[in-house]
């Protein structure tokens, strides 16, 4: 985006190396947007989305390191024309041990869903919303938290509360900002219904927290929860996008089958323990900065 030009003027002026990271792909996000919009002109949408991808071609082609969250994020920014040879992979990290102490949830005669989420459309809160009514409707001793910031988009979070009130759904709360760690010692499983996401670091931290999770089928979520070709086992269900009938069959799955729920927090901690841990994050990032400053080197001496 803008930042990303911004980068690519500043290295070449000041002779600087310049690492861009992406968590997601920041111009298929933009494009997505744009497209759902009522209010830009169809003939201007076309514009504004290949303004974002020459942005996009612009920070790719002046950074000397581009780093992405997982492999097809990277295959894909190469498609929109990032030289391979500069691309690393570098998963997200969680501090392990501010989780290592979640125990197991205390039985309290309901099951309890978190979804730690920012209230903006492309969270998706209204799919959500409509397949946790169906839920309700198999399965009454339920209850479904929303933990996140309301005031990112002040019109859809009211859109929200008036689509849980038409619902008749008294079982949701939306919470706000709270502390995620203490939340998910009172909850059963996560839930995420995003359009678009990279890795999210919610679904990350509630599986180092021992809680399966249900998630939309974007970035790398299934990679997240079925594992690279790993031994750990399931870790939770991926299902499309805005497909309320999956989404709600998977949380009933999980509402009915306690030990099924306790093996996925299982084998979701034990993958996040062996491969996502803040420290070989960091390690990974320090080598890249190494390698993005050799880079720039070699350019300016060439």
């Amino acid at each position: 985006g803008y930042a990303g030009v911004l980068g690519s003027m500043a290295a070449q002026h000041f002779r600087k190396p310049y690492v861009l990271t992406e968590h997601g792909i920041y111009t298929r996000e933009r494009e997505e947007e744009i497209l759902r919009t009522n209010w830009v002109p169809p003939h201007f949408k076309d514009l504004w989305i290949n303004m974002f991808y020459m942005f996009t071609r612009c920070a790719y082609q002046y950074a000397d390191r581009v780093t992405s969250l997982f492999a097809r994020a990277s295959l894909i920014q190469q498609e929109i024309g990032c030289k391979a040879d500069k691309c690393d992979v570098i998963p997200n990290g969680v501090h392990t041990e501010r989780f290592e102490s979640v125990p197991e949830k205390e039985p309290n005669g309901r099951i309890d869903i978190g979804a730690v989420v920012r209230i903006v459309p492309i969270k998706d809160i209204k799919t959500m919303l409509y397949a946790f009514s169906r839920v309700c409707a198999e399965f009454e001793t339920v209850h479904l938290y929303i933990m996140g910031p309301t005031d990112e988009d002040e019109e859809y979070y009211d859109e929200c509360l008036q689509l849980q009130q038409d619902l008749e759904l008294t079982n949701v709360t939306f919470t706000g900002r709270v502390n995620v760690q203490e939340y998910l010692e009172r909850i059963d499983f996560t839930l995420l219904t995003s359009i678009s996401e990279g890795q999210p670091l919610a679904v990350l931290e509630a599986m180092a927290a021992g809680r399966p999770a249900v998630t939309t089928n974007v970035g790398c979520c299934r990679e997240l929860l079925e594992g690279p070709d790993d031994s750990f086992g399931p870790a939770g269900f991926c299902v499309p996008v805005m497909h309320q009938g999956e989404l709600a069959d998977a949380m009933l799955t999980l509402c009915r089958d306690g030990k099924m729920r306790r093996e996925m927090g299982e084998n979701g901690r034990r993958r996040v323990y062996a491969l996502y841990r803040h420290e070989q994050m960091i390690g990974n990032y320090l080598g890249v900065y190494q390698a993005a400053q050799d880079a720039a080197e070699g350019r300016w001496q060439g």
